[in-house]
């Protein structure tokens, strides 16, 4: 319990590493669903889809390429709305609600999307989904202080890499740690493909259900800790006050 009262103190929740594991199993699991049951299109990586957009167009398959447009125009729509999100929960200086309000949209358009029949044209169900796997890639962005994608791989790597370089070169053991930090995060989101392979294999579209479900977890575990920080903020003001009157000069 400790443990988690020295994390509370020092971070918000919904930057916690067991948070960012969590979200990067589900980002990997999203890739794998729309991989799998919706025409081989990824609902994290844009990159790929303007790549496939362009080579599309390139060699006159016009039509058949435009399915790769609407998951990035969607992705442009869901950070858009994140962003938004965020800036409201600023302005009234309750940062955990932006983060809270993304996620239950998030997991309530994945429900939608488990309950989509086969016989919906795949652009609407890769749309929806890259629109939730937006809003959560562009809300958590950071894990423990240092930035990380729950959507894709390379910027992880990077990171792990630069890390890795510094404990070598410096005999730094904090860069190792978060070098170790970041492998989690890298195996946290191939786990998530494996995991949304086998379910997609399985289950069809009903596998969006165990995404949604990862992040309600996600979502509950933000609310509780959020409670605990209040929690914990409180009971150090009422200790800082009487220690405060006590050195008031009499």
């Amino acid at each position: 319990m400790r443990y988690y009262r020295k994390k509370l103190s020092a971070f918000p929740v919904f930057e916690w590493l067991e948070t960012g594991i969590v979200l990067c199993v589900t980002g990997g699991f999203l890739d794998a669903y729309t991989y799998v049951t919706r025409g081989g299109v990824f609902c994290n990586a844009q990159t790929s889809n303007l790549i496939f957009l362009t080579i599309g167009l390139a060699s006159g398959d016009g039509v058949s390429a435009m399915r790769y447009l609407i998951p990035v125009l969607l992705f442009i729509a869901g950070v858009f709305v994140s962003e938004l999100c965020l800036h409201l929960a600023k302005k009234k200086r309750e940062e955990f609600r932006g983060h809270s309000y993304v996620l239950a949209g998030e997991i309530a358009v994945l429900i939608v999307v488990g309950f989509l029949p086969p016989s919906v044209p795949d652009m609407i169900v890769n749309a929806l989904v890259s629109l939730a796997a937006a809003v959560q890639f562009d809300n958590f962005r950071k894990v423990e202080g240092k930035p990380f994608a729950t959507a894709f791989c390379t910027g992880n790597m990077r990171s792990a890499t630069e890390h890795a370089m510094h404990s070598v070169a410096e005999k730094d053991a904090g860069a190792l740690r978060v070098t170790a930090k970041y492998a989690l995060l890298i195996l946290a989101f191939l786990g998530g493909v494996l995991a949304g392979y086998y379910a997609s294999q399985a289950l069809n579209g009903y596998a969006a259900f165990l995404a949604a479900a990862m992040l309600a977890v996600v979502l509950a575990i933000i609310l509780a800790g959020n409670f605990l920080q209040k929690r914990i903020r409180a009971g150090e003001q009422a200790t800082d006050q009487p220690a405060a009157s006590e050195n008031q000069p009499q």
